[in-house]
């Protein structure tokens, strides 16, 4: 029905949503400022304490992979949940381990293998040059875009089979391929010449954060921009966060470059500061709190499990989870150039079976390992 002229029709949003919904998705004009306030200093030390004590948390170094591999199974869950709400955990589970879905199902397979794509990549990124700068490029920021969309052509699909095979370098292709728009450019360039934010871990992955949230607002999964900032500058060395919007903090936390934004408009990024890392640094301790329940609860388990593996029984390891299932001649293949024999590996195999560390399917030529508790069918 057509409303009468001159008559105009009543609107629900307020004005500030109204503001959200039409501003435009460019960056504010420079220069860009801050201020050092005593609630932002007070942060950044609180975030700095809770950073440390996660990095040093008395986890056995089975438990510490389990988390990190819990954590990243919920990223993914999340992630996929924005477009497939019907996913489920053990779907997640079975497609990591190598199966296949049912085919009304596949196309939330195939999302799972994306976010899984942008994971591998970012554990992969975060930490490359051990010792060396690992911080987020403009280049890589935009292969993170583009892999995190959905495939839309025959080379796309093409790079997806690849990857899933050498996920050690799986955004090489898109790297040297993706351009880098003036914007992106702008942002990045700002960041890295500011004093302070270049030197700071948090301000850094702040500032990236809000940038690309504000140029890519429909880019679901732009928190591994966050990922990968906090894991390169040891704020999360090993992983275990989970921005999953789980809790009031994790919330708040991604929300802050969205809600925010306005205030920003003139370039004034104090108070998007003071509200990103309060929100970064309850988030810390929630995660800190998880770990020291995960630590009690190591309390009942074999010492063969609590103790830390030599270096051949953590390769294997690390093979058989990225692998997700896999018989012995794979895993050999998985080790690389320097691996041992067969026999060796499956001897040691069978040891970690015995350990409770991996489990065992089949038998003979026919044995898949998968790790302990996960049988990678779904």
């Amino acid at each position: 029905m057509t409303p009468p002229r001159g008559r105009r029709l009543q609107s629900s949003l307020t004005e500030e949503e109204i503001r959200l919904l039409t501003r435009p998705t460019e960056l504010p004009p420079q220069p860009w400022r801050y201020t050092i306030t005593p609630n932002l200093v007070d942060s950044l030390t609180h975030i700095a304490d809770a950073a440390g004590q996660m990095t040093a948390a008395p986890l056995s170094y089975y438990r510490r992979k389990e988390l990190e591999a819990r954590a990243k199974r919920m990223r993914i869950l999340w992630v996929v949940g924005w477009s497939w709400k019907s996913v489920k955990p053990e779907e997640v589970e079975a497609v990591l381990g190598g199966a296949r879905l049912v085919d009304k199902r596949e196309p939330i397979a195939e999302a799972i293998r994306r976010a899984a794509v942008v994971e591998d990549a970012l554990a992969h990124y975060s930490t490359a040059r051990i010792g060396g700068d690992n911080r987020l490029t403009p280049e890589l920021a935009m292969a993170y875009e583009r892999a995190s969309q959905g495939t839309s052509s025959q080379r796309d699909a093409r790079w997806m089979a690849y990857s899933m095979r050498e996920r050690g370098k799986v955004l090489d292709l898109h790297k040297n391929a993706s351009k880098v728009p003036p914007a992106v450019k702008v942002l990045f360039d700002w960041t890295n010449q500011d004093p302070l934010v270049s030197r700071s871990a948090v301000l850094r992955a702040a500032t990236l954060y809000w940038g690309l949230k504000l140029l890519y607002p429909a880019w679901r999964y732009v928190s591994v921009v966050l990922h990968h900032e906090l894991r390169a500058g040891r704020l999360d060395a090993n992983g275990l966060l989970m921005l999953t919007e789980a809790t009031v903090a994790q919330r708040e936390l991604l929300d802050t470059a969205r809600i925010d934004l306005i205030e920003t408009d003139d370039g004034d990024l104090t108070k998007y500061f003071e509200l990103f890392t309060s929100a970064l640094w309850r988030v810390l301790w929630e995660r800190l709190e998880e770990l020291g329940r995960a630590r009690d609860n190591e309390e009942h388990l074999p010492w063969k499990i609590v103790a830390p593996p030599d270096a051949l029984d953590a390769r294997l390891y690390e093979v058989v989870e990225r692998i997700g299932q896999a018989g012995s001649a794979a895993i050999v293949v998985g080790l690389g150039k320097d691996a041992p024999p067969l026999r060796t590996v499956q001897r040691r195999l069978q040891k970690l079976v015995s350990d409770g560390v991996l489990a065992k399917r089949g038998a003979r030529k026919n044995a898949v390992y998968t790790l302990a508790g996960r049988d990678g069918t779904g």
